[in-house]
């Protein structure tokens, strides 16, 4: 159209969707609009990873898969906007198709724990993808209509450069708004049901006042949302006694057959699991209790402390040494004081809520022995936890006579992982010696001075003390090597890490053998 007509949207009595509105209210309509469904999209992918941690693991795989069709999702919606806005003289269909995208996101709150059961025995990846396209792909295209089709609206006055920025600007500035009231916010004080429903009753109002000028539509359009106090309340599932979601995590306290079991994310794994009568499990957070029969413990560094199993093992056999606890989540510290027998009030016992690494290179000090137990829910161990560099901070930690204790979980034949860890280890590490447990968990020893596998057992064949103390002893003596890695492994630096991959491959592995 010529550049000096004034643009339709300015008109006070025009046939763009609200005619009763002045025009540049309506302008400011459309581009709250994009603002609002950028906010949405990202909020609706963050919630994706949450929902898929139970289901398919949290890995970076899980990310890769699940943002990879949703990015198919978001251009099929910029391709079908710009068709709609070409052959629409008014915003009746945007408004429809973001209506339609909060109908099908309220239908998903009633359905979508259905569906993710339905699809986690197929893995990370395939499970991933075919969740993202029967879940989010439909409403996450239907939303994307959006910048492409208010675009074409505002720039039939012209200036399609300007307007394209700034568009694009206002849907990204919503994008960050919602990925920050996402996690920061919904998330993590109300979890994904909640913010699932204030998702998608956003997208049912915006759609709803859209066709504000049809108002037997726009009331029609509206009335779903009285569904959602109906929407199902998350339930505890058999055997578990408690539940919350954290900024990091799905926080399960699991109790079965008279243990109780710390479940973060995948249902899979446990991150820690204690007698509901006795100290004992039968599980390798037992082993820790070997620091102190090994070497002086004055001082204990626990890194990924879980529930505080393995804090409870060595208080067993060394009741007074003190403890320094990191923990990164906030939720899982809860879980183990509430039902773990975490000593909250025992000034021996010091808890730290922070990040693993960040921490050591902040607090400076040297301990007896050091357990490194650092997982995120399921087998999977942050790639900057397991590197020459990160040993290195450790060691630096470390007393002359003192021990690393570290859980690394192998299912596999080949021992991959294990053998690339232990080769990291090894470059910081003189001597390191491995209890291989049949559930695929191995305790990694690793002494800053050299010891032998004869001196480590005959320690262990001769320990004093309570019979079940005894009894562990000598079970470990039998049972632990010395681990040397292959001239081949693999060594985890903070610029190559492949663990992930390595890790990947152990699951595949453990279940072709499930199937067999």
């Amino acid at each position: 159209m010529p550049m000096n007509e004034r643009h339709p949207a300015l008109e006070p009595e025009s046939n763009l969707g609200t005619p009763r509105l002045p025009g540049r209210l309506r302008v400011a309509f459309w581009l709250a609009t994009a603002i609002m469904t950028g906010a949405v999209i990202m909020g609706l992918e963050l919630v994706a990873f949450r929902l898929y941690a139970p289901y398919f693991g949290y890995s970076i795989y899980v990310w890769g898969s699940m943002i990879s069709v949703v990015m198919l999702a978001l251009a099929c919606g910029y391709a079908l906007g710009g068709w709609l806005a070409d052959r629409s003289r008014t915003d009746f269909p945007l408004y429809l198709t973001i209506l339609a995208s909060g109908l099908y996101q309220l239908v998903l709150i009633f359905t979508v724990r259905k569906i993710l059961l339905a699809l986690w025995q197929s893995g990370e990846f395939t499970g991933t993808v075919v969740a993202t396209l029967v879940i989010f792909v439909p409403p996450m295209t239907a939303l994307a209509v959006t910048s492409p089709f208010i675009i074409r609206i505002l720039a039939r006055a012209g200036h399609v450069g300007s307007v394209a920025g700034m568009v694009y600007a206002l849907a990204t500035a919503g994008s960050i708004a919602g990925t920050l009231l996402t996690s920061f916010y919904l998330v993590p004080r109300f979890g994904t049901q909640i913010t699932l429903q204030v998702l998608a009753a956003a997208s049912i109002l915006m759609g709803g006042l859209g066709l504000a000028a049809r108002r037997r539509l726009a009331l029609a359009a509206l009335l779903p949302v009285v569904a959602l106090p109906l929407a199902p309340k998350s339930k505890l599932a058999p055997g578990e006694v408690w539940r919350t979601e954290s900024a990091y995590n799905l926080v399960r306290v699991i109790h079965h057959e008279n243990l109780l079991w710390l479940v973060l994310n995948d249902a899979r794994y446990f991150q820690t699991i204690r007698g509901v009568t006795e100290t004992w499990s039968g599980y390798y957070v037992d082993d820790f209790a070997l620091g102190p029969l090994l070497v002086p413990a004055r001082r204990l560094l626990v890194l990924g402390m879980g529930g505080g199993g393995s804090i409870l093992s060595t208080r067993a056999v060394a009741p007074d040494i003190e403890v320094d606890a990191v923990e990164i989540d906030r939720q899982v510290v809860e879980a183990g004081l509430r039902f773990f027998g975490l000593p909250g009030s025992d000034p021996r016992v010091r808890i730290h809520v922070a990040d693993a690494r960040p921490w050591l290179e902040r607090h400076p000090g040297r301990y007896d022995i050091v357990h490194v137990d650092l997982y995120h829910g399921g087998p999977y161990v942050p790639f900057y936890l397991v590197t020459v560099e990160f040993f290195a901070s450790v060691r630096r930690h470390l007393s002359e006579d003192g021990l690393v204790m570290m859980n690394v979980y192998d299912k596999s034949r080949s021992h991959e992982v294990l053998s690339a860890t232990a080769a990291t280890l090894r470059r910081v590490f003189p001597s390191l010696l491995v209890l291989a447990r049949p559930d695929g968990n191995n305790v990694v020893l690793a002494f800053p001075r050299a010891r032998t596998l004869a001196e480590v057992r005959s320690r262990l064949e001769n320990v004093a003390g309570p019979e079940a103390v005894r009894q562990l002893a000598r079970q470990a003596a039998h049972s632990l090597t010395e681990f040397v890695p292959p001239p081949d492994a693999v060594v985890f630096t903070d610029d190559r890490a492949p663990v992930e991959e390595m890790t990947r491959r152990v699951i595949l592995e453990e279940a072709k053998v499930a199937q067999r």
